[in-house]
């Protein structure tokens, strides 16, 4: 893997950075190239980036840090409302690729690191019942009236809700649903 400026994910790690990548601060944003506005392209970061790390480095030590800058995104980002909906992002994509992974061994997700996303899910089904009336009121990304008569907070159910049922991820569906 190159070392080179291109690879925002390496100068995360770098830099102890790695919770800037996940919520797509300036510098660590991925472009997206669809019609919506998101706060990070996880998709393409994901696949392009944090995939590519792992099956060219093994590093013993990402699986522990990324779980641990979910941690502190959802713990101490200024902006709670990006934080939870980038963390409930992440965890929605890292699971359907493991999903991928069960169903074509040999397919792209072959190699992906497997982790416990149970403290993960912990502290984002806590901020997401904390938060529920900001999300309400949120109308960024997924928020906009095209997709939500309810802010941030009806995608973000939906997708707690198909990361349960759907894909068997750890429950972060929020008591106050």
């Amino acid at each position: 893997m190159s070392t080179n400026l291109d690879n925002v994910l390496l100068l995360a790690l770098a830099y102890d950075e790695l919770d800037k990548f996940l919520v797509g601060e300036p510098f660590y944003f991925q472009e997206a190239k669809n019609d919506y506005e998101e706060p990070q392209n996880i998709f393409v970061a994901f696949d392009l980036l944090v995939l590519r790390y792992w099956q060219q480095t093994r590093d013993a030590n990402f699986p522990a840090r990324f779980v641990a800058a979910f941690l502190k995104i959802l713990a101490t980002y200024p902006d709670r409302n990006r934080a939870i909906y980038a963390a409930a992002g992440w965890v929605w994509y890292y699971l359907f690729c493991l999903s991928q992974k069960r169903e074509e061994p040999e397919g792209l997700y072959a190699e992906l690191f497997e982790i416990d996303m149970g403290s993960v899910a912990l502290a984002l089904r806590r901020q997401l019942e904390i938060n529920k009336a900001a999300l309400i009121l949120d109308t960024r990304w997924a928020g906009g009236s095209w997709n939500s008569e309810n802010g941030l907070w009806e995608p973000l159910m939906r997708t707690a809700l198909n990361v349960r049922d759907k894909l068997g991820g750890p429950d972060y569906v929020p008591a106050n649903i």
